[in-house]
């Protein structure tokens, strides 16, 4: 056996991160399927908006929070959920970059 064995604390760091690189995944994918509802009435957008609706609303949600902290302007919810996709894109890169 080539190397050293992994520790369990290695490889329960290495799972969570994994974790949440998966969970980012799925929430981009969500807000992608909100986002393309915008323009298209699909039977499969319906289905994958009303599945994610709780979530995707929860994080534009605090997301508004936030961006009401930063600033007095009220942002549409196209934007709010654009910015939420450069944040998640941006920290699923800097989570690989970190764990690389």
């Amino acid at each position: 056996m080539k190397g050293k064995p992994m520790g369990i604390l290695i490889n329960l760091i290495l799972s969570l991160v994994h974790l949440f690189l998966v969970a980012t995944d799925i929430l981009f994918f969500l807000i992608l399927m909100k986002m393309l509802s915008y323009r298209l009435q699909t039977k499969w957008l319906t289905a994958f908006n009303s599945l994610g609706k709780p979530v995707v609303d929860w994080f534009a949600g605090q997301l508004k929070k936030g961006l009401c902290h930063l600033s007095k302007k009220t942002f549409s919810e196209r934007a709010i959920l654009l910015v939420g996709m450069l944040i998640l894109m941006l920290a699923r890169l800097f989570t690989v970059v970190l764990f690389s």
